[in-house]
């Protein structure tokens, strides 16, 4: 379950507001997974998600395999100290399952991985108090900008309309859709973003 969570259409200019964004590292990332796990289950409680605590149980999980995987980066949003918007990714290597259970054949030279090609945006999101502050954008830019691969990767729900409407307004295509291999996992839109070099 990689994806974007509360990307939305932004109103309010961040530069007025007392925001510091911060890039932690693996280790500092393994201290913080409580509050991460804790954003995860806030911002996917509602709809059009409305994940259960099985769902941020699963997110904790998958993140501490992938704070150790090659290009890991993340970037937070904290506020007088408090974690309100997080985003992070992982380089994905030739053995990686990202591009499985597609609902339709991409292309060969598609799905086809090698080292340093792809990175995968596994998450981005943003409580709801601080949305309209263009703070998904800034996540994302920041976690891009200057990033070696080829091209990015990010899922998102289609029913997520803030979502696909930012992502596609920030230079995403869609390619197809996937269903993860979990047990009621929703379908998901899969994207890619050329980066430039």
């Amino acid at each position: 379950m990689s994806h974007c969570a509360a990307c939305f259409k932004e109103e309010r200019p961040l530069a007025s507001i007392a925001i510091e964004l911060h890039d932690a590292d693996p280790d500092e990332a393994a201290r913080r997974v409580d509050e991460y796990s804790d954003l995860y289950a806030e911002v996917h409680a509602g709809p059009p998600y409305s994940w259960g605590p099985e769902y941020a149980d699963l997110f904790r999980r998958r993140f501490e395999t992938q704070r150790q995987q090659e290009g890991f980066a993340l970037v937070e949003a904290r506020t007088a100290g408090t974690l309100i918007g997080m985003g992070y990714g992982v380089g994905l290597v030739p053995t990686t399952p990202w591009w499985q259970n597609l609902l339709g054949p991409l292309p060969p030279d598609v799905t086809e991985e090698r080292p340093g090609r792809t990175w995968a945006m596994a998450e981005l999101m943003v409580t709801e108090h601080w949305r309209r502050l263009h703070l998904a954008e800034a996540i994302h830019d920041r976690l891009l900008d200057g990033r070696p691969e080829e091209r990015a990767t990010i899922t998102v729900l289609p029913a997520a309309a803030a979502a696909q409407a930012a992502v596609l307004k920030w230079g995403w295509q869609k390619l197809g859709q996937k269903r993860n291999p979990l047990p009621g996992a929703p379908v998901f839109d899969v994207l890619v973003k050329a980066l430039g070099r």
